[in-house]
């Protein structure tokens, strides 16, 4: 039962990071689907273990940390973490807004491309499908309403914003 909690919570670290720095979706897949089984079984061995030999610790421990990383992952907490790990550094980059020249860490996030656009700096991230990703950083103004090619800002920070590429 321990090996299962240990492997249960390492799932879900793992599957916290990726949260947080915006990993690719068949990773993150794997790491639910990894939760959701180590959990069943978890779940049943302990619920076997608390009516068979009374073993409450034993048998509670697996729920209590389900419903845990559950309550973290409905309210955001590893995107916020994140973030908030990898604001200072990706303000910093602002400033200059120079492209690094290759895919490059910054934070938490991997970022292909650094560049200055519609008045602000752009940070593109890896990209899941066919739309283009990232943060964008406005010091002065709001981006444009009208953009070529056409970009969706989205607001979620004084002077960041998320924002989607139509390619």
């Amino acid at each position: 039962m321990s090996l299962l909690t240990a492997l249960l919570l390492l799932c879900g670290l793992a599957l916290f990071w990726q949260l947080a720095a915006e990993g690719t979706f068949p990773t993150k897949v794997v790491l639910w689907l990894a939760i959701g089984v180590l959990g069943t079984i978890a779940f049943l061995f302990g619920l076997f273990g608390l009516f068979r030999y009374r073993a409450i610790f034993y048998g509670l421990t697996t729920p209590v940390l389900l419903i845990a990383f559950g309550a973290l992952v409905w309210f955001d907490v590893p995107e916020e973490t994140g973030w908030q790990l990898s604001r200072g550094i990706l303000e910093n980059q602002a400033t200059d807004c120079a492209n690094p020249g290759q895919r490059t860490r910054l934070g938490v996030y991997t970022i292909t491309f650094v560049t200055r656009r519609d008045g602000g700096c752009h940070f593109y991230t890896q990209a899941e499908d066919s739309h283009t990703t990232g943060f964008a950083y406005f010091p002065d103004a709001a981006p444009p309403s009208a953009t070529t090619p056409p970009t969706t800002y989205e607001r979620f920070q004084p002077h960041w914003y998320r924002f989607t590429e139509e390619s």
